[in-house]
């Protein structure tokens, strides 16, 4: 299951909510908070709103202070979702189209972040697709903790300096097959994604992101300006770099 964060337009407001990828249509997410919240109510309960916030709250970071608990009520909203789409078709405000809407950044608020060696970022500006990269990146995994110091799942990232870029989704049902590729400047580089299959963060807090450790690529160069690829079987990641770039000394 992939989890997300997503801002859509609802007549003249905005809606941000956590959302999660629609199996059987990948063009549309679900707004799974919403979806608790419908049914709750069917089941006749009482303030079936306030007891969604609750279970199913429309905020990632809420939903990983919940814990493992509220990980499986998520599960449960988007199989009800699924069951509802295959029978009678879920409505546009349950289930709104991904091209109508702006993908943030996974957990566009984390409780903090932290490098595989222990340093923290102080107060990172968080970008997600689409963002601004003021360095050719190497590109990594972050974990993602839940309550009790345990993972959730993992998300693409990019440590760029004194902030960093999360993928779209959340993926809570890691696959380690496959490959993490950037492609830019006309070169690709590659690396399994095994690389970081038995690598365990310690004690990460709920909402806290633990960057792994970049794999060595070699230098792919870039001009400034331009388009930067990082994909893995979770999704493609489109950056851009800054018109001005700052050059580290890469691995």
């Amino acid at each position: 299951m992939r989890l997300g964060t997503a801002v859509w337009s609802e007549g003249p407001r905005e809606r941000m909510a956590l959302v999660a990828q629609l199996p059987s249509d990948p063009a549309r997410f679900v707004d799974v908070n919403r979806v608790e919240h419908m049914r709750l109510a069917k089941l006749g309960e009482g303030r079936p709103e306030a007891l969604a916030a609750e279970l199913v709250p429309p905020c990632l970071r809420r939903l990983l202070e919940g814990g493992p608990r509220a990980l499986h009520r998520v599960r449960q909203a988007l199989a009800y979702a699924e069951k509802w789409e295959r029978r009678h078709g879920l409505p546009e405000a349950l289930a709104p189209r991904v091209a109508e809407a702006r993908v943030l950044p996974c957990l566009p608020r984390p409780t903090g972040v932290r490098r595989w060696d222990g340093t923290r970022l102080e107060g990172p500006e968080v970008q997600g697709p689409g963002g601004v990269l003021c360095q050719v990146p190497v590109p990594t995994l972050a974990w993602i903790g839940t309550q009790g110091g345990q993972v959730a799942g993992c998300c693409l990232a990019v440590d760029d300096g004194d902030g960093i870029i999360l993928g779209a989704w959340l993926e809570l049902d890691m696959v380690w097959d496959g490959e993490l590729e950037l492609a830019a400047g006309g070169r690709r580089r590659r690396v399994p994604m095994d690389t970081w299959k038995d690598l365990t963060p310690r004690e990460p807090q709920a909402g806290e992101v633990v960057l792994a450790p970049p794999p060595r690529f070699r230098t792919c160069p870039a001009a400034p300006g331009g388009i930067i690829l990082i994909a893995a079987p979770m999704e493609t990641l489109a950056l851009r770099l800054a018109e001005s770039l700052v050059h580290p000394t890469l691995q």
